[in-house]
């Protein structure tokens, strides 16, 4: 049965839910909503602003019970890459706690991690280690709370983007095998995330189109709102194009730096760039990186068609990329996706969504146990007119037998009367008849002496002596019934003997010819018969 699942992107300039139906056929978009956050002046936003357009999305989508996703942003969190012996694999999370301690900024002991295996080999094992302060983590779960949004789980905002690449590869197998580098421009900052190859990088970068917008507004003297419509009517096209371009250096010096670290750590070169996020639909950006960076870029997108929307004018693929990515996560397997809400924070349910499912439980019983009841009455129903018509019919017979119907077994017994004999007292063929058809059936061609014959129930034995050959004169003759036998001549006296006596199939059933033994210049056999007789 399908479940709807969302995934919510909590964005600083609008929060964004992607609804999927989960089933067994896979997941497909349903839905995607987008909420503005209020913004000061500047442009800049606060997360008590962030939350309650959360709460306003939840309430508008009627999310009460269903699973819901969020991530962190990647700023707030401390990820790793870390490479271990294979003999650290039974204890993963003691080694990586004691791996991540000397690294971290915060005590380990008043944090939350979680961790994911991206690649395996003969020397050793490679996982994306998280660690975030606890703290940040129950602010977030308890904020969304407050507005009605109960978090699942969660995540990573930059470590969420392989759910799409692994998405991709049931469509787009070849495109997908690539190393593909994500670059989410978003309002306050750009995700970058490394992916399709053993080595992954991620990082947040605090840079994004809030940033161009700010510098378009210094440099051309207008107000922030008025300078945000100008980035989105020109993009880097004319006049208001010069100023985001240089704008943009500081943002592409890092995204550039950044795939140089990822070859350094030894990965391969990145071979084609996906842009999403908000930014991704300004004119002009994509060929902007792909001159800057040298890897061709492509804005993210798939399908929307069959997805409600209720403004059509927000509904991009490319803003929606990681809220799709966090519904994704759905999809993939607990052991393989990163959730931060572990420990004392883990999600230990909701009532409303558990009464949901006991709810389907229930109706799924019920209709469960109305099919058995209605398949039984069916097959009661047909037994029944089966057995009327079975009565109707023995009716009829023992009415024409006995002149009234009889149904009772016993009875019908009675009617009928005398007893049934098992066996006949006296056998249709005795010993007697036994050797008569032996002696009427044995060839006169054939010179036979019979040493032994024994006779009992069910079983004839005979032991004899032949001469090798048959007698000339009429060998062609069978003893008794006076016609020619055209194989007599082709058959040795034994073969000959077997061959005949088969033929009396009345008693006779099998016939085994042991072995024959040469006796001078005659030959001694045995023959075992199994006959129906006496």
């Amino acid at each position: 049965m399908a479940y709807r699942v969302i995934g919510l992107d909590l964005g600083s300039h609008s929060v964004k839910a992607m609804a999927l139906n989960v089933g067994l056929r896979g997941a497909e978009p349903t839905l995607f909503e987008v909420e503005p956050v209020e913004l000061d002046d500047d442009g800049r936003s606060t997360m008590p602003a962030i939350l309650a357009a959360a709460g306003r999305l939840a309430k508008r989508l009627a999310a009460e019970g269903e699973p819901v996703h969020v991530a962190l942003p990647g700023e707030r969190v401390s990820t790793r890459v870390v490479r271990l012996p294979m003999s650290a694999a039974r204890r993963l999370e003691q080694v990586l706690k004691f791996e991540l301690d000397d690294t971290l900024p915060f005590d380990i002991d008043d944090a939350v991690f979680d961790h994911v295996e991206v690649a395996r080999d003969g020397e050793g094992i490679t996982v994306v280690a998280a660690a975030v302060p606890s703290g940040e983590v129950k602010a977030l779960v308890d904020g969304l709370t407050e507005q009605g949004v109960g978090a699942q789980e969660v995540g990573v905002a930059p470590l969420s983007y392989g759910a799409l690449l692994a998405a991709g590869k049931k469509k787009e197998e070849a495109a997908a095998s690539k190393v593909t580098a994500f670059i989410d421009l978003g309002h306050e900052r750009t995700n970058v995330a490394v992916l399709g190859d053993r080595v992954p990088t991620f990082r947040t970068i605090l840079r994004g189109g809030r940033d161009l917008t700010a510098v378009l507004a210094e440099k051309g003297k207008v107000a922030f709102a008025e300078a945000e419509a100008y980035k989105q009517r020109d993009g880097l096209t004319g006049r208001v194009g010069d100023v985001l371009r240089e704008a943009l250096r500081p943002l592409v010096r890092e995204i550039r730096q950044t795939l140089a670290g990822h070859q350094a750590a030894g990965g391969r070169p990145v071979e084609r760039i996906i842009l999403a996020g908000g930014g991704a639909g300004m004119r002009g950006i994509d060929q902007l990186l792909a001159d800057e960076v040298g890897v061709a870029a492509e804005t993210f997108h798939f399908s929307m068609d069959d997805v409600h929307v209720s403004d059509r004018a927000v509904a991009a693929p490319a803003p929606a990329a990681l809220a799709y990515a966090l519904a994704l996560r759905e999809t993939i397997p607990k052991a393989r996706r990163m959730n931060l809400r572990r420990g004392e924070l883990v999600f230990k349910g909701d009532r409303a969504l558990l009464k949901k499912r006991a709810l389907w439980m229930g109706v799924c019983v019920l209709g469960i146990l109305l099919s058995w009841m209605f398949a039984s009455y069916a097959q009661y129903r047909s037994l029944k007119v089966e057995n009327e018509a079975s009565k109707a019919k023995l009716e009829e017979v023992t009415k024409r037998l006995f002149r009234r119907p009889i149904l009772e077994k016993e009875e019908i017994e009675r009617e009928l009367g005398g007893e049934t004999v098992e066996e006949a007292p006296v056998p249709a063929k005795d010993a007697f008849d036994i050797v008569v058809e032996i002696s009427r059936r044995i060839p006169t061609s054939v010179v036979h002496d019979v040493e032994d014959l024994e006779i009992k129930p069910k079983r004839i034995t005979i032991r004899g002596i032949v001469d090798p050959e048959l007698k000339t004169e009429g060998a062609a003759r069978v003893a008794g019934d006076g016609g020619a036998d055209e194989s007599a001549g082709q058959l040795s006296p034994t073969d000959l003997i077997q061959q005949k006596l088969s033929e009396w199939k009345e008693c006779f059933t099998t016939i085994r010819m042991g072995r024959v033994q040469a006796d001078e210049m005659r030959k001694r056999y045995q023959m075992d018969i199994e006959s129906k007789c006496p």
